[in-house]
């Protein structure tokens, strides 16, 4: 999968973040210090030499496998998610415009949905969230409805609630396992537009990359990361 961003779309969301007007065709040097941006990475990503590692979904992590549910949106893909763990429950995570495509893997899987987990509220993550929870007799959690470092019962596991302001103002990472499901906070190279607030959307993904070097970034749009591809590659972390 292609990364959801290039580098003008970069300088486009820290220019409006800092509310400075910057040509792509000035040195990257330059721009990456007038930006506050990492130089580094951010020629990589000019040059096309950035791509995240592959991330196998067919593979099992500590008990927990993800399928990815995506769909077309603006020449690129919104991604949700279905985890599920050893006994055949699982959580969804957003929506990607498609209710009748996760309904459909989760009954071909056979699987039991516990609940949906909704990272913010555009459209793009929560179209048909309620066909999904009528059709199981599920309980939604979003923003909304959970505090900051709440834990969610799933199994035997617990899943976390982590309030990450700055794409939006309800803003929500869920960590569960090795697995960080982020929304439109971070995606590889970058980080979302920060509709809310660009100095909280820094700060927040700051506190994600805090995480463990090996733990999976699973965002809205892109491919799969690593907290240490991103500490190392992604443009915004200097």
């Amino acid at each position: 999968m292609e990364l959801e961003d290039d580098y003008e779309d970069i300088i486009k969301k820290s220019g409006r973040g800092l509310n400075k007007k910057i040509s792509g065709d000035e040195d990257i040097s330059e721009i990456a210090k007038r930006l506050d941006l990492n130089a580094a990475a951010l020629k990589k990503i000019k040059d096309g030499k950035y791509k995240p590692k592959f991330f196998d979904y067919e593979r099992i992590y500590e008990g927990l496998k993800v399928i990815n549910v995506k769909c077309e949106f603006y020449g690129g893909y919104v991604n949700a998610y279905l985890v599920s763990d050893e006994e055949d429950n699982c959580f969804v995570v957003d929506t990607a415009q498609s209710p009748e495509k996760i309904i459909k893997e989760i009954k071909d899987k056979k699987l039991n949905p516990k609940f949906i987990l909704i990272t913010h509220g555009h459209g793009d993550h929560v179209y048909g969230k309620e066909k999904i929870a009528e059709e199981f007799e599920i309980e939604v959690y979003s923003e909304k409805n959970s505090e900051d470092n709440q834990e969610l019962k799933f199994g035997k596991r617990k899943i976390k609630v982590i309030k990450t302001q700055g794409h939006s103002e309800d803003s929500v990472t869920f960590s569960v396992g090795k697995f960080l499901f982020v929304g439109d906070l971070i995606f590889a190279g970058s980080l979302g537009m920060a509709n809310y607030s660009y100095k909280e959307l820094l700060k927040s993904a700051n506190k994600i990359l805090k995480f463990p070097d090996n733990y999976f970034i699973f965002p809205g749009h892109g491919p799969v990361t690593t907290v240490k591809e991103e500490k190392e590659h992604n443009a915004f972390i200097v």
